[in-house]
């Protein structure tokens, strides 16, 4: 997990630079969010995946199924 506050600029060509520490981390994909106070989240791929699959998980329980069901559903 990363943690940390940068303030960058978007160059001309429209693009973020990325921390040079979080780069190795990120190699494999990034999902960027909104977040508060006009700022951005990034998650590592493979963090944004376990996330949205607890998402899942919590939405299919309060719709009222067991999560064994929601985990064969997803599959």
């Amino acid at each position: 997990m990363f943690f940390g506050e940068f303030e960058y600029k978007i160059d001309e060509k429209g693009r973020l630079p990325i921390p040079p520490r979080f780069k190795r981390g990120l190699k494999e994909g990034v999902v960027l969010t909104p977040a508060i106070e006009k700022c951005i989240t990034a998650y590592p791929l493979s963090e944004w995946k376990k996330l949205a699959v607890c998402n899942f998980l919590v939405r299919m329980r309060f719709n009222g199924f067991r999560s064994e069901q929601a985990v064969r559903q997803q599959r």
